[in-house]
This record gives structure tokens, C-alpha cells and sequence, in this order.
């Protein structure tokens, strides 16, 4: 008879345990992969970023060279190319969470040969796909079919939060981004409860092992008041500007270096580098790679932006140049095809947007104040750029601390309503259909 004898109430709590359980595991599972691969991705980065650092000028033949590798190892499978969430979109959205295992192999090595050199981006994208699909191909290999309550799409869903985690820290921001970014408009329970439990596992189990986040923030008490309103305020607009016209940019570059076109990978991938990686490093080599050390310093000394232009201009324009410098560099480096990630790049543009604002309002020598503008910055960019703003807003404050709730939230909201009919994903032709 099996369940039929039951009651209403008992059949649904029978199922309610079913899926509890069938959560649990699969956060666990997909949490383990995430550190696994997140933390052995930032140890090799470590480690090979470390022999190359007194390489001085030399960095940019090592980016040339890891940028042509990376060519010719997508060449293996063309559909691991490109930034990493849109294809994660498609698998679970439109093909109930299968991601194909081949264009996961050859995106993880083709993220390595690119970041690994000093290429310019982030790891969320890349390697947030990465675990995605090995999430969803071992619990594929039990569970086979597709569908919109598949358990292999919340595998993959789960993979992402976890990645994320790792990165960022932020357990409750990291599940609500993985579902958000791909279902804007309908998100559901029983999404979001297995990525938030795959993302809190995966904070912990990163703790557990000594693997710390990108963001090295100590949360200290914070006041906002009413004086810090009219630098929030252009805070917020700047951000949402500044999202919207990197949105452009990435869309014009990727349609000029025809990222698509099969032809001339190679060509396309060095000449972004070099023109990238040089710009970075005449300017201010903390900016060249993934920028994580010029990132922790800005939290507290916004004179790091100097960099070599220290003595030639002044601060509030050096910060304008890094956001440009920064800009351009990650747009041509996903623009032209090569595997790297959004997510901690445009975090730090938003960031150097408030500490642009906060220089400019004469907040840039407190700490504590200059966080005010960097958190609302950081939470206005992704929210525009990404449509995340209810995963921005709680990414933001589990960084930066609940103190900074308010200025994150009018951010998140007020940047989204700008730009909520665009994202990065969609900049430009043909790249929603990239990786």
C-alpha cells in the first residue's frame, strides 16, 4: 500500500524528510567538492603566482605564454571558453542541471593555464562551473534524469554556492547567489534551502582546513549618519554608471575580437593579454592577476591605488585610473574568450568606486568610514551588473559586517532598478552562449 493509508499531513512530512535528506547529502557532497577544488585551485595559483612575482617586466611574456597554452587547450572543447556562469545558467536552467564533463575537465586547466600566469579575473566564474559540473555528473551518474526538480540540477546549484563560500566567506549570500543569478524572477524553496546548506558546509569545512576567504576584513563597529548620505548617494549612482558602461565595453570587445569566430583563438587570446596585463603592470603591478593583495589594502589605505603613478597625480585621479585600468583589463581578458571570472573583479571596482567617493567627501583616512562607501560600492556593482540584489546586499553585509546593512541594501536596490534590464552576461553578441 506504501504511503496510501497515511494521512495528508503524514505523507507530506514523509516527503518533507525525504528531500531534507536528500539535501543534506548533496550539500555535503557538493560542499566537499567545492573546497576541495576551490582550495587546491588557490594553492596551485599560490604557488605558481609566487615563482613568477620578481619576474618584474618579464610578468607579461609569462601572461602571453599562459594565455597561448589556454588557447590551445580550449581548442579541445571551444564550449569551455568564456566567464563560466552562463553556461551555468543554461545547464540548469534549460537542460535540468546537466553540464557537460568534458568542457568541465578542459575549463579547469584552461582557468589554470590562464590565472595561473597573471591573467586577468576571478575564480567564482570558472571555477564555480567546475564544480557545478562534477556536482551534477556524480550525482547524475545515480540519478540520471533532468528536470526542474532533478536532483542533479540542485547538485549543480549546490556546487556553485559552494565555490562562492569559499571565496567570499558569506554562507547565506553565497546559496541565495547561486539560485538568483539564474532565476531572477522565480526562485524557489527548494533551491535556495540546498545551496544555503551546501555553502554553510562549505564555509565551515574551509575553516576546518586553514583555507581562508579572498576578503581579509575584521569587522569593526560602524556608524552611519546622516552626513554620510550625500557620498552614498553618488556612491550608488557611480556604481550603477560605472556597471552599466563596463556592460558596454565587454559587449563591444567581445564583438570586435569575434570571441566566438573558431578561427584565430589563439591571436585573440594573446593580444587581449598583452594589452591587459601591460596596462595593469605600467600602472600599478597589484592590479596585474586576480588583484587579491591590492584588494585587502584598499580596505584600509586608499593611497594603495597609487601605484606607479604616485607623485604624478593625485589621489582621487589615480583611483579613476585604477577603475579604468581595472576595467579594461578584465573586459578584454573574458571579451576574448579566455577562462576566467566577473565576481571578484567587479567587487573590487565597486570598491574603488566608494573609495573614489570617500576621497572625494574627505572620508578616506577612517577605516571604519571608508568601508561605509567601499561595502555600498562592492553591493551597487554587483547587484547592476549580475541582477543579484538580494544576494549582493547579503554578500556585502557578511563581509563587511551588519553595521553597513543600510548603506549595502539602498545600494543593492537602488543599482539594480537602474540596471535591471541589462547584465554583463547579456552585453554583448553571442555571449550568453558562452562559457
Amino acid at each position: 500500500m506504501g504511503n496510501r493509508g497515511l494521512s495528508a499531513d503524514r505523507r507530506e512530512l514523509i516527503k518533507s524528510l525525504n528531500y531534507l535528506g536528500s539535501w543534506c547529502l548533496i550539500a555535503i557532497v557538493s560542499g566537499t567538492l567545492g573546497v576541495l577544488l576551490t582550495g587546491g585551485f588557490l594553492f596551485a595559483l599560490d604557488k605558481a603566482l609566487n615563482g613568477w612575482v620578481n619576474m618584474g617586466r618579464h610578468i607579461i611574456l609569462v601572461a602571453v605564454s599562459g594565455a597561448l597554452i589556454a588557447a590551445l587547450i580550449s581548442r579541445i572543447e571551444p564550449e569551455s571558453r568564456g566567464e563560466g556562469i552562463p553556461s551555468y545558467i543554461r545547464g540548469v536552467e534549460e537542460n535540468g542541471g546537466y553540464l557537460p564533463f568534458k568542457a568541465t575537465i578542459v575549463k579547469l586547466f584552461s582557468s589554470l593555464a590562464t590565472l595561473a600566469t597573471w591573467g586577468n579575473g576571478g575564480i567564482v566564474g570558472p571555477i564555480g562551473r567546475v564544480t557545478a559540473g562534477f556536482a551534477s555528473t556524480l550525482v547524475g551518474t545515480i540519478r540520471p534524469e533532468r528536470s526542474n526538480f532533478a536532483l542533479r540540477r540542485t547538485a549543480a546549484i549546490c556546487g556553485m554556492a559552494s565555490v562562492l563560500a569559499v571565496v567570499t566567506g558569506a554562507p547565506i549570500g553565497s546559496g541565495i547567489f547561486s539560485v538568483e543569478i539564474a532565476q531572477r524572477r522565480n526562485m524557489r524553496y527548494g533551491d535556495i534551502f540546498p545551496a544555503v546548506l551546501s555553502s554553510s558546509f562549505a564555509v565551515f569545512l574551509s575553516g576546518a582546513v586553514g583555507i581562508a576567504p579572498l576578503w581579509d576584513i575584521e569587522m569593526m563597529g560602524v556608524s552611519v549618519g546622516f552626513r554620510h548620505l550625500p557620498a552614498l548617494l553618488v556612491t550608488i549612482l557611480l556604481a550603477a554608471a560605472g556597471g552599466r558602461l563596463f556592460e558596454i565595453f565587454y559587449g563591444t570587445v567581445s564583438g570586435f575580437l569575434r570571441r566566438e569566430a573558431p578561427r584565430g583563438v589563439e591571436a585573440r587570446f594573446v593580444l587581449a593579454t598583452f594589452i591587459a596585463v601591460a596596462a595593469a603592470w605600467a600602472v600599478n603591478p597589484l592590479m596585474v592577476g586576480t588583484g587579491r593583495e591590492f584588494m585587502n589594502l584598499l580596505l584600509t589605505d586608499p593611497s594603495t591605488a597609487m601605484g606607479r603613478l604616485d607623485g604624478l597625480v593625485p589621489l582621487f585621479a589615480a583611483l579613476l585610473v585604477m577603475i579604468l585600468i581595472r576595467s579594461l583589463a578584465v573586459g578584454l581578458t573574458v571579451g576574448s574568450g579566455q577562462s576566467a571570472g566577473f565576481f571578484a573583479p567587479l567587487a573590487q571596482i565597486g570598491m574603488l568606486i566608494g573609495t573614489l567617493s570617500a576621497v572625494f567627501f574627505g572620508f578616506g583616512g577612517a577605516p571604519d568610514e571608508l568601508r561605509i562607501l567601499q561595502s555600498a560600492g562592492m553591493a551597487g556593482i554587483l547587484a547592476g551588473t549580475l541582477n543579484i540584489p538580494i544576494a549582493a546586499a547579503v554578500i556585502s553585509v557578511e563581509i563587511f559586517g551588519p553595521d553597513l546593512g543600510l548603506p549595502v541594501a539602498l545600494a543593492a536596490v537602488l543599482a539594480f532598478q537602474v540596471n535591471r534590464h541589462h547584465t554583463v552576461y547579456d552585453a554583448g553578441p553571442g555571449v550568453c552562449m558562452d562559457l
